[in-house]
Order: C-alpha cells, then sequence, then structure tokens
C-alpha cells in the first residue's frame, strides 16, 4: 500500500501525465501551490483527509464511480440533482427532479453560482466554506429552503434539502436530495457536518 510519502514522490509524474500545474490543483483541492509544492519536494505530506481526496484524484476508478451514479441518480423517483462544485453546475438529475422542476432539469451544464439565493448561497459564496470542501472536510449540509436560484423556473415549495459532498477524481461534486415539508417549518440551515464529527461517533 502507498503511504502519503510514496503517493507525493508521483505526484508530479501524474500532474504532467495531465498538463496539470501546481496551482491549477491546489485550487481543486482548497490549498496553496506552496503546499503542493512541499509535498512533491518532501518538505511536508498532506493530512488525512487532503491524502484521500489525492488518492481518489489520482485514481482511474473515480470516472467508473461517476458513470454509475449518474446512472443510478437518473432511474431514481426520489427528488434528487447533483451539481459539479465548479460554478455550481447541474450534472446530474432524477426522475423525481424532472416531475418536481421540469424546466430547472433542462439546465444542465449551465452555470448557476451566480444565481444562488438564500441558504444554499450562504454556503456556497463563502470562499472558506468551499476551500474545506474542497479538501474533503465537509460532509454534509442540511436546511429548509423555498428556492435556491433567484431565476424564474417551476414553482417554489418549502422543502428541506441535504448535500452530500463528493469527490470523483479532481471533480467536487454537491448530490441534493430533496423533500417536500411542511409551509410552517421555518426556513434555515439545520446542520452542518464535518467528517472529524463522524469520526467522534
Amino acid at each position: 500500500m502507498l503511504n502519503e510519502t510514496d503517493i507525493c514522490k508521483l505526484l508530479p509524474r501524474w500532474r504532467k501525465a495531465l498538463c496539470l500545474k501546481q496551482d491549477a490543483l491546489a485550487q481543486l483541492l482548497g490549498v496553496t501551490q506552496t503546499v503542493i509544492s512541499n509535498w512533491e519536494t518532501g518538505k511536508d505530506v498532506p493530512t488525512k483527509r487532503l491524502f484521500l481526496r489525492l488518492l481518489d484524484a489520482m485514481s482511474a476508478s473515480s470516472k467508473d464511480r461517476f458513470a454509475l451514479d449518474r446512472v443510478a441518480m437518473a432511474a431514481s423517483r426520489t427528488v434528487r440533482a447533483s451539481f459539479d462544485l465548479d460554478g455550481v453546475r447541474l450534472v446530474m438529475i432524477s426522475q423525481g427532479l424532472i416531475a418536481a422542476w421540469p424546466t430547472f432539469s433542462t439546465r444542465l451544464n449551465a452555470r448557476l453560482a451566480d444565481h444562488l439565493v438564500d441558504e444554499a448561497s450562504q454556503f456556497l459564496h463563502d470562499d472558506s466554506f468551499v476551500k474545506s470542501v474542497k479538501r474533503g472536510e465537509v460532509a454534509m449540509v442540511s436546511a429548509v429552503s423555498d428556492q435556491h436560484v433567484s431565476l424564474d423556473i417551476d414553482a417554489r415549495f418549502r422543502h428541506r434539502w441535504t448535500a452530500v459532498f463528493r469527490s470523483y477524481g479532481t471533480r467536487s461534486m454537491i448530490e441534493m436530495t430533496y423533500d417536500q415539508c411542511d409551509p410552517g417549518v421555518e426556513k434555515g440551515i439545520e446542520k452542518v457536518l464535518y467528517f472529524d464529527d463522524l469520526a467522534e461517533r
């Protein structure tokens, strides 16, 4: 089994094969270019979370997992979607999402980051939160909302949503599940769960 030091020695060759510069990899992982340089020169090694993100990024199996998750979500009757963290682009939709928001479901690959509102914008417009997601530290967020974007599409309704953060290679993704709830339920953020919190349970 390769350890942190072994992976860091392979890192420059892997980056060059993908034509991926240090600063581009740093952005994908939510760290600085200096951190990547220190890993590659042996001055430092990644934390456990960043090591797992790096392994996933370097693994060919991430493409297979992404393809399988896309097929599984497309067949689902629950209201689900998956967004690429970069630009908050809609990349996977379920049958349930098409039924709930038919117009929104046609916006595949559209950049939605500039249109975020309410609870979704609180997280995804916070640079330090986004970096912690890219470093693999955030597990899940849940909240109650009426809408997520300022675009005039589909009916709005009060719903509880859960966002689970996943990575597929160098891509950071947000997998969303939506459940309609009573209109009297108060809007707002309910829970932010970090992976370190899970380890303590």
